[in-house]
């Protein structure tokens, strides 16, 4: 008989928690788990991608917060008791380990956690449900050692084995397929920096901007930022009173950023910090090198040789236009970065280490 695998998560934005598991219920072996995707509210970015996919069942709470979500989660799950419920973001996490002393025994609970908890924007009371409540969860998932410590630091007494790192997953053969474009979608004959995320404080573009307004050779450089956010006016109003309107564009959200990212120099992540960069990844299996700035959260994990780009305090304009210039001259011909990535996070590897823990649960 087959696992039923119930894959939580408030919608299907398109945020990076969103698009792995996304991936994993594509990639789940049908053979052996029946998927089910249920989302808080059935929206977001990354549906029309998954929705009429005949292997996936997609389940729609119809709650609009996730402080409604209690009682048509707990109703759903005693109906249906699944035998694993795979939950993910920090706010749905810290609630579900609080009221799972009211979901059946035999459903077994993992909580994959998505970011740095301390360093998250999370209210008083969600950290309280993390300190009281989270170990509660049969297993919790980890994507880096950076957030493993955090979480233990906040969280303390956990069970041995409670805790398992499994880094996010990258598809080679889909972002290779979509990154395929004959187009010219950034500038020309310039040295094109580009970034990808949501426009809020933590992804740190203000941090990239106004570093990069203190480059002595601007007029080389074009920066391009993917994405959208509450952010979005006030970076407008940043670039205007730095004045680098005509080196800088905010393209909002892109259904297929890998062909933006493909005709990119050098792929730029400013974040102040991060779980484990999904985005970060993906520069690099279309190899395309990264400058990344010094933040908790995976990245020393990834980048972890010359020849994938460098880490930096972003800060340090000087230092950033230098590391600029010595990557962009870099020989990246060989298309040696992607193959070296897909060896270490494949999404067929990352998939079967999923499972492998739902197998010996």
């Amino acid at each position: 008989m087959k696992i039923r695998v119930v894959f939580l998560l408030p919608s299907l934005g398109g945020g990076g928690s969103e698009r792995v598991f996304m991936n994993l219920c594509k990639y789940f072996d049908k053979d052996k788990f029946k998927v089910v995707l249920c989302l808080l509210k059935k929206e977001g970015e990354f549906l029309s991608q998954i929705e009429n996919d005949p292997t996936i069942e997609i389940h729609d709470l119809g709650v609009s917060r996730v402080r409604y979500s209690i009682y048509p989660i707990i109703k759903y799950l005693r109906k249906e008791q699944p035998e694993i419920v795979l939950s993910t973001l920090g706010h749905l996490n810290a609630l579900l380990s609080a009221v799972s002393f009211m979901i059946p025994k035999n459903v077994k609970i993992i909580g994959r956690e998505s970011n740095i908890v301390s360093m998250s924007n999370h209210n008083k009371i969600t950290l309280l449900l993390y300190k009281l409540f989270y170990k509660n969860f049969d297993k919790i998932i980890v994507q880096s050692n950076d957030m493993e410590v955090d979480l233990r630091n906040l969280v303390h007494n956990f069970r041995k084995g409670q805790i398992v790192k499994i880094n996010n997953p990258v598809d080679l053969e889909h972002i290779q397929a979509l990154m395929q474009t004959s187009d010219e979608l950034l500038p020309v004959n310039k040295i094109n920096l580009i970034s990808i995320g949501s426009l809020t404080h933590q992804k740190g573009y203000d941090i990239l901007l106004k570093s990069f307004a203190k480059f002595k050779d601007k007029n080389k450089y074009h920066i391009s930022i993917i994405g959208k956010g509450k952010l979005k006016d006030d970076l407008i109003d940043l670039i205007k009173e730095l004045n680098i309107e005509e080196h800088v564009s905010l393209l909002g959200f892109r259904g297929n950023p890998y062909k933006y990212i493909a005709k990119a120099t050098i792929f730029i992540s400013s974040s102040r910090f991060e779980g484990f960069p999904n985005v970060v990844l993906e520069s690099l299996i279309c190899d395309v090198p990264v400058i990344a700035n010094a933040y908790k959260g995976g990245i020393n994990e990834i980048i972890d040789k010359p020849l994938y780009g460098n880490i930096i305090n972003l800060e340090d304009s000087e230092v950033f236009e230098r590391t600029c210039k010595e990557v962009s001259s870099r020989d990246l011909s060989q298309k040696l970065i992607s193959k070296e990535i897909n060896e270490r996070y494949g999404i067929s590897s990352i998939v079967n280490k999923y499972q492998d823990l739902i197998l010996n649960m």
